[in-house]
């Protein structure tokens, strides 16, 4: 193939389409037209003499030629956005951006106190904003630039998102300190089932971590609550007899009676997703780091 007659910007075009498996959603990635991007797929076409996307129940799904193509020219793609990168520097005390970040509302308490408080310090014309992106959305999102990063639990399995882990807490029991087993020193099993417990989830069904571990032990528990957000919670908590079985920093700063749990539970471990074609970028490369120096920080005051 000669290179000097192609439309290198057709590669990013094809990156995306293979992304999304939707034109109008690529157009909107991309910022063009849904006809733009037909357009485009049509040059392709004709330059591979191959259909590369064909449109079936799922949306456009790529053809083996396609599928061959997708590795080479991602690949291609980051080389050429590095040799760019590399050549500049990132100064934050003089930097405009906006960075996006999908974590749930515990992990938003944790993080953005501190890291703004670096922020105004260390980069004043930095911006940020948070909101929690569905799992299955992740690295579609992180792949198309809409989120800069993601805080989850180590789940995803996309082999082009970079990850490390930053962060890591226990689950306790925490009832308020008037309840009537706020006396006891420790919790048997029979004790912890016969509570009643909040759980919090934004989905309207469906088990959660703890809910999880009981059942492989053979038993539940009663919910007498289920919420949509942690940090009701402690209101809730404080004025009511319900338990709630959640990690150790939650009642940091509230006075609230701590007990083991009568059972093994595994720890909670949050992981900082990015995708790797911003592995390189100066931007990208500090903001990562003071979330790593934040969660650190936080780690440290648990």
């Amino acid at each position: 193939m000669n290179l000097s007659d192609k439309d290198l910007n057709l590669f990013v075009v094809f990156d995306v389409i293979y992304t999304e498996k939707n034109l109008t959603k690529a157009g909107q990635v991309l910022g063009i037209t849904q006809p733009a991007v037909s357009n485009a797929l049509s040059r392709l076409r004709l330059q591979f003499n191959d259909e590369l996307f064909v449109r079936n129940s799922s949306g456009m799904a790529p053809t083996p030629v396609a599928e061959n193509m997708i590795g080479d020219i991602r690949k291609a793609l980051n080389l050429i956005r590095h040799s760019i990168t590399d050549s500049e520097t990132f100064s934050p005390k003089t930097a405009k951006a906006t960075f996006k970040i999908s974590i749930g509302d515990t992990s938003e308490y944790r993080l953005l106190p501190e890291l703004i408080k670096k922020i105004t310090i260390q980069a004043p014309g930095i911006d940020v904003q948070s909101y929690l992106t569905p799992r299955t959305e992740t690295p579609k999102e992180l792949a198309g630039g809409n989120i800069d990063f993601a805080i989850d639990p180590p789940i995803h399995s996309d082999p082009n998102l970079r990850n490390k882990k930053i962060y890591q807490d226990d689950y306790v029991l925490v009832v308020n300190k008037r309840h009537p087993i706020a006396k006891q020193k420790k919790i048997s099993l029979d004790d912890y089932l016969n509570l009643s417990h909040i759980h919090i989830s934004k989905r309207n069904e469906g088990l959660g971590h703890v809910d999880t571990t009981l059942n492989r032990l053979g038993i539940t528990r009663r919910i007498a609550l289920r919420a949509q957000h942690f940090l009701v919670a402690p209101y809730i908590i404080d004025q009511s007899n319900l338990a709630m079985t959640t990690i150790k920093s939650f009642s940091k700063g509230r006075d609230f009676k701590i007990f083991q749990l009568p059972f093994k539970i595994n720890s909670l471990i949050l992981h900082l997703y990015w995708h790797e074609n911003k592995d390189l970028d100066p931007a990208n490369i500090w903001m990562r780091n003071l979330i790593f120096s934040t969660y650190g920080k936080i780690q440290g005051k648990r």
